[in-house]
């Protein structure tokens, strides 16, 4: 009679454990699953909707096995435990495949690891389908149609800035058939047809800013930089806005006002600025009332809503404030005016609506609770804005 293989049972365990809570983790459409080590166990957390929500505790003693199993997955150094590790593998759930960035990096109580969910095959969403409202939408179109300039999206990570972008970018694409379209980006989220899509890396001989300035020699004509994150990019990207091409990118920024003033601190003379600069959009992420619970928590917690795990919310819808460059506004940056000056000037432009404004537009709607146009206006205060 054979005897039973306890190790091989146990690597089964392992497999179906981790296989299991990826699958529930694409289907509950998390961007990011997390594994992370602490004194009480291993802890497993998806963000879903931009909001961490812990779904299950590993003992710790598992730790090895699971950073392993991940770490075969990605096809990384299993045997590595003192250095951080990137990879990533492609899976299939429900006849659709995935892409999962594995990365690993070492703590006091074992390796951490951050798994990054992408599905392949995804299709730009729609710009009307956002969330925005109608007056952003229109001045963005009216910025782009213009063929050439600086289009600049910011907000801090996990705004939407480039769901939007790519929005944009593929709305001109059906406008402009024969017109030449690239986008530089790290990484590569979403594959769109007749777009020719370069990925960069920070850490590699292929930066943004390197490949912005072999492909103003490609002829392109919109083009669309993921990020600007340094003053060479930033430099480049103004160079190309001033020679006849639409360049389309984000900026980490909390406000549209110092999106300009960190433009300018980059180096990027104003005089420059202000005939390069069309639109700035600063962005927001809401989450949106569960459909199924209508965001209905109850107070014993005995009947956890399946949908969205008891949260009250599924879903992200976004809210914006857009600022054009008018009279007023170049004449202070051409005199480098601080931001709160800018911020001030904005806000009298006719018809601006602030973030906040925007964002009791989504919960007069019911798109929303007022719960979360609240903690948008505290975030902003913290912000300085």
């Amino acid at each position: 009679m054979a005897r039973p293989n306890t190790a091989q049972d146990a690597s089964a365990g392992i497999v179906t454990l981790i296989d299991s809570l990826l699958d529930r983790a694409i289907r509950m459409r998390a961007s990011d699953v997390h594994f992370e080590p602490t004194d009480a166990g291993i802890a497993v957390r998806f963000r879903i909707d931009g909001h961490l929500v812990d779904v299950e505790q590993i003992p710790i003693v598992l730790l090895p096995n699971v950073v392993s199993r991940l770490k075969v997955q990605a096809s990384l150094l299993s045997y590595r435990v003192d250095i951080p590790q990137e990879g990533a593998v492609t899976r299939d759930v429900d006849d659709r495949s995935y892409d999962l960035r594995i990365s690993t990096f070492p703590t006091i109580r074992g390796e951490r690891v951050a798994v990054r969910i992408l599905p392949r095959g995804a299709h730009a969403r729609a710009l009307d389908d956002l969330g925005l409202s109608e007056n952003v939408r229109t001045q963005m179109w009216r910025a782009a149609v213009q063929g050439d300039g600086l289009i600049c999206l910011c907000g801090p990570a996990g705004s939407g800035k480039t769901t939007t972008l790519y929005a944009l970018l593929d709305r001109l694409r059906m406008e402009r058939p024969t017109a030449s379209f690239v986008t530089i980006e790290d990484p590569v989220e979403f594959r769109l047809d007749g777009v020719a899509q370069i990925q960069v890396s920070a850490h590699g001989e292929l930066t943004f800013e390197r490949a912005l300035r072999s492909l103003l020699r490609q002829d392109p004509q919109v083009l669309l930089v993921g990020e600007i994150r340094d003053r060479q990019t930033a430099a480049v990207a103004v160079e190309a806005a001033l020679t006849g091409h639409l360049v389309l990118t984000s900026f980490h920024s909390g406000a549209t006002s110092d999106a300009i003033v960190r433009l300018l601190e980059m180096g990027i003379p104003p005089y420059q600025l202000t005939s390069a600069l069309r639109l700035v959009v600063c962005q927001r992420l809401l989450r949106t009332i569960c459909p199924a619970c209508g965001a209905h928590r109850p107070a014993d917690d005995t009947a956890v809503c399946e949908t969205c795990l008891g949260v009250g919310y599924q879903g992200r819808t976004a809210c914006a404030e857009a600022i054009r460059l008018d009279t007023a506004l170049r004449a202070a940056i051409l005199e480098r005016s601080p931001a709160d000056q800018l911020r001030r000037i904005i806000h009298d432009q006719p018809g601006f609506a602030t973030l906040a404004e925007d964002a009791q537009r989504h919960v007069n709607a019911g798109h929303t609770t007022q719960a979360e146009a609240d903690a948008l206006r505290c975030s902003r205060d913290r912000e300085g804005d």
